[in-house]
């Protein structure tokens, strides 16, 4: 727009220098072309527009961990911390002046005024990225059918933001408005050459980091007209090589649903609300089918020609409904095998979340919809053969009482209303053979005379055991004797909690592989372990730093290795074994030895050689 325009208040806060004239012949030259330089940024005028906006605001020397320093009404940041009259050269000749804020990943169209302003304002790159499905996720009035992971960035010269990467599997572009910035793009498989982020990439030194000669580091300058593009999972910093004002957005379209599904699973990004983007992209998408399905149907049956119906979008839209369609399905099948192994959980919790969308129900709404579109030309489209439902968990163990077998209540193998068994394996068979341990009853003083930290410290290999594991009581064979490790109990997705143990921080990895700090494994965190040639994926419960136990399980007729911490231990076990908890000599020669006796820890004084026998 010319400057002379100014007064009207409709006007942007990038306008035409007095001595250009814009005259568009045609709607898309009203697009501005940042890079003619023929626009100033008018200062005075954003205090107007947007002044009253409160905005996050980071300190040069920011904390990674808490980022945001705070946030200051705009008008404030504008004028006190963007240079006006006070030309760049001065303020880097005076580095007192220089201001400390930069107004740091502002998500402007979650303001009810600015985002009615600011939204809707910026062009599809259509033939560079599809559809933004994100816009279908949130319906506020002022961004609806606009992304709400949009952002403005703003700071002088050598305002920065340090290395990191955005999780949540979105792309992301970064556009200058007015200014340069510098950014430092390393590949997302080369996190093992970045030290958890310690080493630097503004001084580089390959003595003490020598991997980084391996990572893929890429340098560019970014300027108004041209836009960065990043893919998901990009490490990145950016540096204003001058007073900078850029605009960002992430993006999500069919090219990036799959780690964006994935980020779902492994919940590395809590404020993205990933089921419900996912639950409302599905259902505008299927509306928008239906409706070009029944227009084409209005025109078969009034014999109307169709061959102009379906567009390129309608194309775009049936392709991503394509795609969308077994993620749909994944996420419907890890909700079934979440249900039957992890059960509900506690309803008292459940009761205060909203409720959870049923994905079985909208993957057969995608597939209904998919054959519709496939037959709209059809004078009577024909009905779906609904599919039979096969059930995603095989060999689980029967609810109900089949003939020759013995009928189980599975209730009764439920903690916290969690299933501790669900598959008819070898290990579950023969833990529900196993007598019920209830510790509080049968061993209260464990817990008060700490029993298991009272023995952990006298134990040798080949001593025998009794171990809760979940209900029962089980023995277990001392195999190793660790004094000191970091471990985490951890809960595997797919299976129950019988299968629950603990690992080693150094066996446990990220979902995407990396490496994890110690300091970073915290209860609620998805792993995965990769403890043997299989990887599971597991959540984080617990976590311990002391002394360890490695034993031989002995679940009736099942054997398994597992660590065992000073709380799982009960005490000595005896029954076959003599009162010391090892084989005893006369067993070993062949002669059966003689029961032990009934000792617990509430009938013991001495809490360091409690033993437990079988038929306690």
């Amino acid at each position: 727009e010319e400057k002379e325009e100014s007064n009207n208040p409709n006007t942007s806060t990038a306008e035409l220098s007095h001595e250009e004239e814009a005259k568009p012949s045609n709607v898309n030259d009203l697009d501005l072309d940042l890079s003619t330089e023929k626009y100033e940024f008018d200062i005075a005028k954003m205090i107007k527009d947007i002044g009253d906006e409160d905005v996050p605001v980071i300190k040069r020397n920011y904390d990674e961990v808490k980022p945001i320093h705070g946030t200051i009404p705009a008008a404030k940041f504008l004028s006190e911390c963007w240079p006006s009259s006070v030309t760049e050269a001065e303020l880097q000749d005076n580095k007192k002046r220089s201001p400390k804020f930069y107004l740091h990943q502002w998500q402007f169209p979650l303001s009810d005024t600015a985002g009615g302003k600011l939204c809707h304002q910026n062009n599809p790159l259509h033939g560079i990225m599809g559809e933004d499905l994100l816009k279908y996720w949130l319906d506020l009035p002022q961004c609806k059918l606009d992304s709400p992971l949009q952002y403005i960035f703003m700071g002088t010269s050598e305002t920065h933001s340090r290395l990191h990467k955005d999780p949540g599997g979105l792309e992301i572009s970064i556009a200058p408005i007015t200014g340069e910035k510098e950014c430092v793009l390393v590949h997302r498989d080369d996190s093992h050459c970045l030290y958890h982020l310690t080493a630097s990439l503004d001084a580089i030194d390959l003595q003490r980091f020598p991997l980084l000669s391996q990572a893929r580091v890429y340098k560019t300058l970014i300027k108004p007209g041209e836009i960065l593009l990043m893919p998901n999972g990009t490490y990145h910093q950016c540096r204003n090589l001058t007073p900078c004002l850029s605009y960002s957005r992430f993006h999500l379209d069919a090219v990036n649903l799959f780690p964006f599904v994935m980020s779902m699973f492994n919940e590395d990004a809590p404020e993205i609300e990933h089921r419900d983007v996912l639950w409302n992209v599905a259902s505008a998408l299927i509306k928008k089918v239906d409706e070009m399905v029944d227009l084409v149907q209005d025109r078969v049956l009034a014999y109307r020609d169709v061959t102009d119906v379906v567009s390129s979008d309608t194309r775009e839209t049936v392709d991503t409904l394509l795609a969308l369609r077994n993620f749909i399905k994944e996420v419907a099948r890890r909700d079934e095998i979440k249900n039957a192994v992890k059960g509900p959980g506690d309803k008292s919790k459940e009761e205060l979340q909203p409720e959870l969308h049923d994905f079985g129900v909208l993957a057969a709404d995608i597939d209904m919809c998919l054959h519709d579109y496939r037959y709209r030309e059809s004078k009577e489209i024909p009905k779906l053969k609904a599919r039979r439902k096969s059930k995603v968990l095989t060999n689980t163990l029967s609810k109900g009482v089949r003939k020759n077998c013995v009928g189980r209540d599975l209730n009764k193998f439920m903690i916290d209303n969690k299933p501790v068994v669900v598959f008819n394996s070898s290990l579950e068979n023969n833990y529900m053979s196993l007598r019920n341990a209830d510790v509080e009853k049968h061993y209260p003083l464990t817990n008060e005379h700490k029993v298991g930290d009272a023995l952990i410290r006298n134990l040798t290999i080949g001593d025998m055991l009794a171990v809760r594991l979940e209900q029962k009581c089980v023995k277990a064979e001392v195999l190793e004797v660790v004094p000191q490790m970091k471990a985490a109990y951890i809960s595997f997705e797919d299976y129950p909690s019988v299968y629950d143990e603990y690992q080693p921080f150094d066996l446990l990895r990220l979902p995407s592989r990396e490496e994890i700090a110690h300091d970073d494994i915290k209860p609620g965190l998805i792993v995965l372990d990769f403890s043997n040639s299989n990887e599971y994926r597991a959540v984080v419960q617990t976590t311990i730093d002391g002394p360890m136990v490695r034993v031989k399980l002995i679940v009736s007729q099942h054997i398994l290795t597992r660590l065992v911490s000073p709380a799982m231990i009960l005490g000595r076990y005896m029954g076959r074994w003599g009162s010391s908890g090892k084989k005893a000599a006369s067993d070993q020669d062949g002669k059966k030895a003689a029961p032990g006796g009934i000792v617990s820890p509430s009938t013991t004084s001495d809490v360091s050689d409690t033993a437990i026998s079988e038929e306690s």
